[in-house]
């Protein structure tokens, strides 16, 4: 049973209908000890009586109000705030990054949002004073800046990266944070660092890691092409990676992009995105060149049903084996949407489909049969089960924001299928206050309970950060 909760969280408690076997064996004869008794008795059931434990896939109501959180960041008038990408830290706090107040779609003005919270759901007044910070990169209205990723950057620092300067016209963002909210001005001289890859054609940071030795790993949309970029520590581009300006843009076919990069341990670099409306796999050497030894030729493309797929959630699961996870069976051109269904790959360490995972490697669920579902972000935890957050209900195709569907969790054991023990039928679905949710990043606490974050439509305040907990 896929469970719906209200933004209160509360449900009923679950009652076996018995009551408990008497206290005591033997009825007394006469009827004063028989009252008094049972009043005792009576007394004692009330005392004694079970609570109902919290289930998989419950909301924690120990976080936030009810196991919910909603985050306004003040514009006046209301302007529409969105979560796009999760942080929990190595100390237990919450990063959430967005928009932070957005103008006319696609143009602006709108700034890098960051919110950061306590394990508990409070936002954290040691960063920033009130816990919010927002960070606009300049130009013609203050322009257009959305941050897409957030990653620790040592020294209790975080790096957040994004685009600035219009949709179309926009050149890669990042910010370095200090711990109390500032910007670090040892990164690119005030905190910030900007690059236009193409001339204006839209350029944009999807994902974000560190290497080993401290260099900061960049992966995203170089107009209509994929590109990697490496960075040294203070912001400027190595020059040792790629053709020598620390750049590599890459042509996999159409609608190409790459939402994540990450760093092997042999010092090759993984990276995971789209191209030709399928899910794709990518691995480089360690200078930025493709791989040949992976798949032929450095890429490995995956379809599902011959129709349009997109990636936009990427994790390494305990082995070295891949996990993607998106939307697909979308139709083209893309529009209102049809019934597109969340989908899940996981390949072996040598980019093969993991047969042992529902026995090609890919996963379809269809938890609103007319409508979109996606999945937005993916974890696996420490028994090897995978986890998605997304949107559930949707009307229209990968909106900008939501606009009537609900925030959605996912949980799959290690072979693909559902896990029943999770909300009864491995999916939870979240309403805020009856209006348009969405996660867009998800986190695993160390006991495995899952922390989303995205937006949800708040009244008064239109839509908002949100995050929420669950039980693991």
């Amino acid at each position: 049973m896929t469970r719906l909760f209200s933004l209160s969280g509360r449900r009923p408690a679950p009652h076996s209908g018995r009551r408990p076997a008497p206290l005591f064996g033997r009825r007394p004869a006469r009827k004063a000890h028989l009252a008094a008794l049972s009043a005792l008795t009576m007394g004692l059931m009330v005392t004694l009586a079970p609570t109902a434990a919290a289930a998989p896939g419950d909301l924690d109501t120990g976080f936030g109000t009810g196991g919910k959180v909603t985050t306004d960041f003040g514009a006046t008038p209301s302007e529409p705030e969105i979560g796009n990408d999760l942080l929990r830290t190595s100390s237990g706090s919450l990063f959430v990054v967005g928009r932070a107040g957005f103008g006319t779609p696609g143009v602006g003005p709108s700034d890098f949002g960051v919110a950061k919270y306590t394990s508990g759901g409070a936002l954290d007044t040691g960063f920033s004073g009130d816990g919010k910070v927002t960070t606009n990169f300049g130009g013609p209205l203050n322009t257009l800046a959305v941050a897409r990723s957030v990653i620790e950057a040592g020294d209790g620092k975080i790096l957040v990266g994004g685009f600035t300067g219009g949709e179309q016209i926009a050149d890669l963002a990042l910010a370095r944070y200090n711990s109390d909210g500032t910007l670090d001005s040892s990164f690119g001289g005030d905190g910030k660092v900007t690059t236009d890859l193409t001339g204006g054609l839209g350029d944009g940071v999807r994902g974000l890691s560190l290497t080993s030795t401290g260099k900061i790993l960049v992966a995203g949309a170089a107009g209509a092409d994929s590109f990697i970029a490496r960075y040294n520590s203070d912001g400027s581009l190595d020059t040792g990676f790629g053709g020598g300006d620390g750049i590599v843009i890459t042509d996999f076919g159409t609608g190409d992009h790459l939402f994540a990069l990450e760093e092997l341990s042999s010092g090759k670099l993984v990276a995971a995105g789209s191209a030709n409306s399928d899910f794709l796999l990518v691995r480089y050497n360690s200078d930025g060149t493709l791989d040949t030894s992976f798949s032929g030729d450095g890429k490995v493309t995956t379809d599902f049903n011959g129709l349009s797929d997109l990636a936009f959630g990427f994790t390494r699961a305990p082995g070295g084996d891949y996990v993607l996870a998106g939307a697909v069976d979308a139709p083209e051109p893309f529009g209102v949407a049809g019934p597109i269904k969340v989908g899940v790959v996981r390949y072996d360490s040598d980019g093969s489909l993991d047969t042992g995972f529902s026995g090609d490697g890919k996963v379809t669920t269809d938890v609103n049969t007319l409508r979109a579902d996606e999945a937005r972000d993916v974890a696996v935890d420490s028994d090897g089960k995978i986890v998605i957050a997304g949107l559930a209900g949707e009307s229209v195709v990968f909106p900008v924001d939501p606009v009537d569907g609900d925030a959605l969790v996912i949980r799959y054991n290690s072979d693909g299928t559902l896990d029943t023990g999770f909300s009864g039928d491995g999916i939870a679905t979240l309403d805020y206050s009856g209006g348009a949710d969405v996660a867009r990043g998800i986190a695993l606490t160390g006991s495995d309970d899952i922390v989303i974050a995205g937006g949800a439509t708040s009244s008064g305040t239109g839509l908002d950060f949100a995050l929420a907990k669950l039980q693991g």
